[in-house]
Protein backbone atom coordinates (compact mmCIF):
# COMPACT_ATOMS: atom_id res chain seq x y z
CA UNK A 1 0.00 0.00 0.00
CA UNK A 2 1.35 3.55 -1.37
CA UNK A 3 0.31 5.85 1.46
CA UNK A 4 1.08 9.72 1.03
CA UNK A 5 1.23 11.86 4.03
CA UNK A 6 -1.11 13.73 3.00
CA UNK A 7 -3.52 11.02 1.86
CA UNK A 8 -3.19 9.58 5.13
CA UNK A 9 -4.17 12.43 7.07
CA UNK A 10 -7.47 13.18 5.15
CA UNK A 11 -8.65 9.32 5.49
CA UNK A 12 -8.21 8.86 8.98
CA UNK A 13 -11.60 8.03 10.08
CA UNK A 14 -12.37 6.55 13.74
CA UNK A 15 -12.59 3.04 12.18
CA UNK A 16 -9.84 2.60 10.41
CA UNK A 17 -7.51 4.84 11.37
CA UNK A 18 -5.12 3.25 13.30
CA UNK A 19 -4.96 0.13 10.27
CA UNK A 20 -3.92 3.24 7.89
CA UNK A 21 -1.28 4.54 10.33
CA UNK A 22 -0.10 1.05 10.73
CA UNK A 23 0.56 0.74 6.86
CA UNK A 24 1.91 4.02 6.92
CA UNK A 25 4.74 2.66 9.52
CA UNK A 26 5.20 -0.15 7.52
CA UNK A 27 5.61 1.63 4.63
CA UNK A 28 7.73 4.74 5.89
CA UNK A 29 9.66 3.43 8.91
CA UNK A 30 10.32 -0.78 8.63
CA UNK A 31 10.29 -1.18 4.67
CA UNK A 32 13.07 2.14 4.86
CA UNK A 33 14.88 1.53 8.04
CA UNK A 34 14.35 -1.50 10.41
CA UNK A 35 14.95 -5.11 9.20
CA UNK A 36 11.12 -6.97 10.69
CA UNK A 37 12.91 -9.53 12.42
CA UNK A 38 14.91 -7.30 14.87
CA UNK A 39 12.52 -6.82 17.58
CA UNK A 40 15.32 -5.98 20.34
CA UNK A 41 16.02 -2.84 18.62
CA UNK A 42 12.86 -2.01 18.03
CA UNK A 43 12.18 -2.56 22.07
CA UNK A 44 15.01 -0.59 22.78
CA UNK A 45 14.50 2.64 20.74
CA UNK A 46 10.64 1.92 22.76
CA UNK A 47 12.49 1.93 25.86
CA UNK A 48 15.05 4.58 24.72
CA UNK A 49 11.94 6.98 23.91
CA UNK A 50 9.94 6.17 27.46
CA UNK A 51 13.04 7.74 29.02
CA UNK A 52 13.72 10.65 26.99
CA UNK A 53 9.86 11.12 27.44
CA UNK A 54 9.93 11.50 31.04
CA UNK A 55 12.95 13.82 30.87
CA UNK A 56 10.90 15.86 28.58
CA UNK A 57 7.89 16.31 30.60
CA UNK A 58 10.04 17.12 33.70
CA UNK A 59 11.35 20.15 31.60
CA UNK A 60 7.47 20.60 30.12
CA UNK A 61 6.07 21.07 33.96
CA UNK A 62 8.56 23.53 34.69
CA UNK A 63 8.36 25.71 31.46
CA UNK A 64 4.61 25.36 30.95
CA UNK A 65 5.80 24.51 26.65
CA UNK A 66 4.49 20.70 25.99
CA UNK A 67 5.42 20.68 22.49
CA UNK A 68 8.86 18.44 23.08
CA UNK A 69 6.98 16.04 24.95
CA UNK A 70 4.11 16.18 22.12
CA UNK A 71 7.01 15.06 19.78
CA UNK A 72 8.48 12.49 21.77
CA UNK A 73 4.54 10.73 22.53
CA UNK A 74 4.50 11.12 18.94
CA UNK A 75 8.15 9.02 18.86
CA UNK A 76 6.67 6.16 21.52
CA UNK A 77 3.36 5.70 19.38
CA UNK A 78 5.26 5.01 15.94
CA UNK A 79 7.96 2.91 17.33
CA UNK A 80 5.23 0.97 18.91
CA UNK A 81 3.05 0.82 15.74
CA UNK A 82 6.47 -0.23 14.06
CA UNK A 83 6.70 -3.29 16.94
CA UNK A 84 3.11 -4.15 16.34
CA UNK A 85 3.74 -4.32 12.63
CA UNK A 86 6.96 -6.32 13.37
CA UNK A 87 4.80 -8.91 15.08
CA UNK A 88 2.26 -8.72 12.62
CA UNK A 89 -0.66 -7.58 15.70
CA UNK A 90 -2.96 -5.44 14.58
CA UNK A 91 -3.59 -2.52 17.02
CA UNK A 92 -7.42 -1.54 16.35
CA UNK A 93 -8.16 -5.59 16.29
CA UNK A 94 -5.91 -5.73 19.75
CA UNK A 95 -7.99 -2.62 21.17
CA UNK A 96 -11.15 -4.22 20.67
CA UNK A 97 -10.46 -7.50 21.75
CA UNK A 98 -9.04 -5.97 24.87
CA UNK A 99 -12.39 -3.95 25.69
CA UNK A 100 -14.53 -6.94 25.06
CA UNK A 101 -12.31 -8.75 27.78
CA UNK A 102 -12.65 -6.26 30.23
CA UNK A 103 -16.64 -5.49 29.32
CA UNK A 104 -15.86 -1.64 28.62
CA UNK A 105 -14.94 -1.03 32.31
CA UNK A 106 -12.14 1.46 31.82
CA UNK A 107 -10.67 1.66 34.92
CA UNK A 108 -9.71 -1.89 35.07
CA UNK A 109 -6.68 -1.46 32.73
CA UNK A 110 -5.48 2.37 33.28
Amino acid sequence: MNIKKEELLNKLSREDSLDLIQAYVEEKINVNTFNKKDIASEMFRLFFNVIELGREVRVSIKEENYKNSESKIADIFLVLVSICNSLNINLFDALTEKEMVLNGTLAKWI
